[in-house]
């Protein structure tokens, strides 16, 4: 095994990748924060964070990039201390892998190696696996609570060196409880999902309550980049294919410790590259569903920007719904509240007449839903689609979306 301090590791001027969510190694974070006004100028690329040091202050030698305005990372690119570069998934990893996105050090936390030397990536695998193929070095944290799961991505020693050893708490996004609305907005969806579907979900509320509505579910497979704690809704009521060989897919687990705790090499969830998960199963129609922030009445998504401020992300959502179109019976189904306030009071309409940014175009979306109805796009002309559109808006706001642009 090899084993060095960070800061030999570290050149002036490096692009340094982190791995993120439960893969971002907290204590060489801490250590590179330390580092930094010292070896800087140093490149920073992170992706989605839950590590609170993000949201404190940040050295001024590092100059940090991210594909997200999402998790503890939203602070540094409301301030425009971070560079958001706009990318899909399968961008990254693209990016990555030809050095579009150059990368000299990768750095993310791992299992401790097994009799074979071999550490597992637990929760994650994703870009970061492409870059580790052409970084000049991978530095590594060792936590001996991060689970061995079911991939067949691993390091072995002799590629890594070893620099930081830790037993601390993995970094979790406890589940959002589902507002009435967002259940509204579920059981909406799930009228299309049937049994024996392959499901594509992200984290958050509305994810949860889509979960819970689809419990009655029996053989759903799992393909999606994220799984938070609704796969465990699903497991225990039996709506999930457990008896098919890699049934359930996942890039990432973001979750609660029950989520994490429910990982290992032989259970149901296991682990691959983004570009497996988007590969439709036989026989199995794929169910992509995502949220965004708006979407027009031409069926155009806004899933980043909030005003002037970065907020989301493109993320998978173009690649997931893309591979719904190719799929036999898939959809690619955008479903979000119809506005932006609770049951019952008043908020801005997130259907709108048009989005000020696009993130997806509208040849992308099968299904729009709210929590007032399903709007059906598919072989759809423009008006037909403000019409429809229009509908599953607030009632307050269909007469003005549904008349001549003022």
């Amino acid at each position: 095994m090899r084993t060095g301090l960070l800061s030999e590791c570290l050149r002036p001027g490096d692009r340094i990748l982190l791995g993120q969510a439960v893969a971002e190694p907290v204590g060489l974070v801490q250590e590179l924060f330390e580092l930094a006004p010292r070896l800087g100028p140093l490149q920073v690329f992170a992706g989605l964070s839950l590590n609170p040091a993000w949201a404190g202050p940040v050295p001024e030698a590092l100059a940090i990039s991210t594909y997200c305005g999402l998790g503890t990372l939203r602070k540094q690119v409301s301030s425009g201390r971070a560079r958001v570069v706009p990318a899909s998934l399968s961008q990254l990893s693209a990016f990555m892998a030809s050095g579009k996105l150059a990368v000299d050090v990768v750095m993310l936390q791992v299992t401790p190696a097994d009799a074979q030397g071999f550490h597992s990536l637990g929760c994650t695998w994703d870009y970061v696996w492409d870059a580790v193929q052409t970084a000049r070095v991978v530095v590594v944290e060792v936590n001996a609570r991060l689970p061995v799961t079911r991939c067949s991505a691993r390091l072995h020693t002799s590629e890594v060196v070893v620099a930081h050893h830790s037993d601390s708490v993995l970094l979790q996004s406890p589940p959002e409880p589902p507002n009435e609305v967002q259940r509204q907005v579920a059981r909406q969806v799930a009228t299309l999902v049937p049994d024996g579907a392959t499901v594509q979900l992200g984290i958050g509320g509305l994810a949860m309550a889509v979960g819970q509505a689809l419990r009655d579910r029996r053989g759903l497979k799992i393909r999606s980049g994220m799984v938070g704690d609704w796969f465990l809704d699903l497991l225990a009521s039996g709506a999930i294919d457990t008896h098919t060989p890699d049934a359930c897919l996942a890039s990432l687990a973001v979750g609660s410790q029950l989520l994490y705790d429910s990982l290992s090499v032989d259970g149901v969830l296991g682990f691959a590259p983004p570009s497996q998960l988007v590969q439709p199963v036989a026989g199995s129609p794929y169910m992509a569903i995502n949220s965004a922030i708006e979407v027009d009445l031409c069926g155009q998504v806004n899933a980043e920007l909030l005003g002037d401020r970065y907020v989301g992300t493109i993320g998978g959502q173009v690649d997931y719904f893309r591979a719904a179109r190719r799929s036999v019976g898939g959809l690619a189904i955008l479903a979000l509240p119809a506005t932006t306030g609770q049951a019952g009071s008043a908020g801005k309409s997130r259907v709108v007449r048009r989005c000020a940014h696009v993130s997806t175009a509208q040849s992308d979306v099968d299904v729009v839903v709210t929590e007032h109805g399903v709007a059906d796009l598919r072989a759809t002309s423009l008006a037909e689609r403000q019409q429809l559109l229009a509908a599953i808006a607030n009632p307050q706001e269909r007469a003005a979306l549904q008349g001549p642009a003022s």
